[in-house]
């Protein structure tokens, strides 16, 4: 058996990369034609598999409106509807020991 180089080696390796490339490029075909075939049949898209990068269901929206906010920073303006995570500014009073009612948006009689 003949001695081993590392230039040997290294020219093999590449060989061996480049037909491992051939190799998964020959076996994705099929599997691509098939995904497609099934995208077409169930009418979907790229972008209704990746949004933000999350791999999402087709989804219908409700005519949902937007809810309206319930409270206001006096200082800076800024609102909150009284869903989902506390803001910052509001966290900061009633830490300060101010009521969150305090910041109640006052709405018109009838509402």
């Amino acid at each position: 058996m003949a001695k081993l180089t590392l230039a040997t080696v290294e020219k093999r390796i590449a060989a061996l990369q480049k037909t491992a490339e051939k190799l998964k490029t020959k076996d994705k075909g099929p599997a691509i034609k098939a995904i497609l075939a099934m995208m077409a049949k169930h009418d979907i898209s790229v972008s209704d598999l990746r949004v933000g990068g999350k791999v999402v269901a087709k989804t219908k929206r409700s005519n949902r409106k937007p809810v309206a906010a319930k409270y206001e920073d006096p200082k800076s303006g800024k609102t909150w509807t009284g869903r989902g995570r506390t803001p910052l500014w509001l966290s900061e009073a009633e830490a300060a020991g101010t009521s969150r009612d305090q910041f109640l948006i006052k709405q018109p009689a009838g509402n």
